[in-house]
């Protein structure tokens, strides 16, 4: 078993870090204020609240089990997609959204198999499934009786929820049910021999179990979320202090300066995490583990700002306090699984 001490301990301290920074932030952010810069400071705090919040959640999301994983991803999809369509709705669409959930959800099961035969078939045949209902929905389905005949962009925004929703972020349960580790070794590594925690009953049922809460898959994708996380704050920062070029129209407030900036901070963590964890020549291989996060992190940011334009909304939602909607938060994650698999399955240097 690879040693996992250096690469599992920074994984502890976010959670703990994470957890004690809830507490002022909170007060903070939701303590009654009435002057405009408190207002504004509030802003700011219930972003980092929620940061806090999520960095808790999220760390122990990821090493929670394959199942219990699975359940909180769909009911992600679920929301996710949801924001999704109405945004379609709002933009003239009527994409099947019920059928395209519950294709996507059944990706991510898939997902868990160890057949690469339905993995790899659920997404097609979800296709073919979901065109033959879209053409024949106004006589099957009562319901949906009063729906205007089906159109190109029915059919479109349908497929790219599928796509967007379904397919490219089930790679991120591929990623984590990568290599199941014991539990009992993982402890092992974790807790000193003469620790009291071994004679706590949960550590002890736990060590004793072969549930997959921890897996080589589950450590790598916690530092490529960590990875994506510090891009998005080194672009946000440098941005903000260095920027002066426009990157791109669709979105007038990100800048080459600040991509830049999000691309060095990705590189550092992702380097970091790669030389904890072991990986072969962990200064090239992290460095563009951290350059391909940020690309297409940003491209998934990009892709949802020309959802919202497109839907003449600000957010997708109001579902997190100071970020908006589950998509606006997840947006820059669900590209980054398929890539960052196929890296760590196939390009990963031995």
């Amino acid at each position: 078993m690879p040693l996992l001490q250096p690469a599992l301990r920074p994984i502890l301290f976010v959670i703990a870090g994470s957890a004690i920074g809830m507490v002022p932030s909170a007060i903070k952010a939701f303590w009654p204020v009435r002057s405009e810069a408190a207002l504004q400071q509030q802003k700011l705090m219930r972003r980092v609240f929620t940061g806090c919040m999520l960095g808790v959640v999220v760390s122990l999301w990821i090493f929670s089990g394959t199942w219990c994983f699975l359940s909180l991803f769909g009911l992600m999809a679920v929301i996710a997609q949801n924001e999704y369509f109405l945004m379609a709705r709002r933009n003239g669409c009527y994409p099947t959204w019920k059928l395209g959930t519950l294709g996507s959800v059944g990706m991510y099961v898939a997902a868990c198999s160890t057949n690469p035969v339905l993995r790899e078939a659920l997404f097609p045949l979800t296709g073919v499934l979901v065109t033959v209902y879209l053409m024949l929905r106004r006589k099957i389905n009562p319901v949906e009786a009063g729906t205007p005949p089906l159109t190109m962009n029915d059919v479109s925004t349908t497929f790219l929820g599928i796509y967007y929703f379904g397919f490219m972020p089930s790679f991120w349960v591929r990623l984590r049910s990568l290599s199941p580790l014991a539990p009992s070794a993982v402890l092992e590594q974790l807790l000193p021999p003469a620790s009291a925690l071994w004679s706590s009953p949960l550590v002890a049922q736990l060590a004793a179990s072969s549930v997959d809460i921890f897996t080589c898959g589950a450590i790598i994708q916690w530092w490529t979320m960590m990875s994506i996380v510090t891009a998005d704050v080194g672009a946000y920062f440098t941005g903000k202090r260095f920027g002066r070029t426009m990157l791109i129209e669709l979105s007038p407030n990100k800048t080459w300066e600040g991509l830049l900036g999000g691309c060095a901070s990705a590189m550092a963590c992702s380097t970091l995490g790669a030389v904890l964890m072991g990986w072969p020549r962990p200064w090239l291989s992290g460095a563009l583990y951290g350059f391909m996060c940020t690309i297409m992190a940003l491209i998934g940011d990009l892709t949802v700002s020309l959802l919202k334009r497109s839907a003449g909304v600000k957010d997708t939602g109001t579902l997190l306090p100071g970020h908006g909607g589950l998509l606006d938060r997840i947006d820059s994650y669900l590209l980054v699984a398929a890539p960052a698999y196929y890296f760590v399955r196939w390009l990963l240097p031995r």
